[in-house]
């Protein structure tokens, strides 16, 4: 009986990522990589022309958001499995529109058992080796990451959401230990790559 062979589709704005993807999938004899590509509008052009059984992308892309690739794909193609692999793990992505989602860190053991896993059609775990990076920020932190993102200092994020100074500073300290970064700019460049602020 011949081996069924599964079409992937990459899609990654890192060249290092697409390149070290492919080569890891093409290690595998049952798959055949239909594209690598870092332009989302690009690849679902393309999935009309070279259909694939499974998309493996970033949720940053700078052409096109990742979680509106996703719904794309969901709604032109609903067979395609989708498989997110990330450097951070985000809560606007809904679990029902994804087969599986992976940190950039995982080891290549890793992506190759879950890749195997959503093909296969096995019930999925959509938190493999996510769930001790997940910076699960509550809604009163995400409201105050989006007034830095818009540029307001501690005191004025208080006086607009009737907290006090040093509750905003704590929410603060919470935040940036939670996404683990140390100034401004660096919790504002996560926050968008998170999708808590719209870039």
């Amino acid at each position: 009986m011949e081996q069924k062979i599964h079409r992937i589709g990459i899609v990654d704005d890192h060249q290092l990522i697409l390149d070290g993807l492919e080569n890891l999938l093409k290690s595998e004899k049952s798959y055949d990589i239909a594209f690598a590509m870092n332009n989302a509008r690009e690849a679902l052009g393309l999935m009309e022309e070279a259909p694939v059984d499974l998309i493996v992308t970033d949720v940053a892309m700078p052409d096109m958001n990742g979680v509106e690739f996703i719904k794309k794909i969901k709604e032109k193609y609903p067979k395609v499995k989708v498989l997110v692999l990330s450097t951070y793990k985000t809560d606007l992505i809904d679990d029902e529109d994804v087969d599986g989602y992976l940190l950039k860190e995982s080891s290549s053991q890793t992506i190759l058992k879950k890749v195997k896993e959503i093909l296969s059609n096995k019930p999925k775990s959509i938190y493999i080796d996510v769930a001790k990076n997940y910076h699960n920020l509550s809604k009163r932190e995400k409201e105050i990451v989006v007034e830095i993102g818009n540029g307001l200092s501690s005191e004025q994020i208080a006086d607009k959401l009737n907290l006090s100074y040093y509750t905003v500073e704590t929410h603060k300290k919470n935040i940036y230990l939670k996404l683990n970064v140390k100034t401004t700019s660096e919790l504002i460049k996560k926050a968008i790559h998170l999708g808590i602020i719209m870039n």
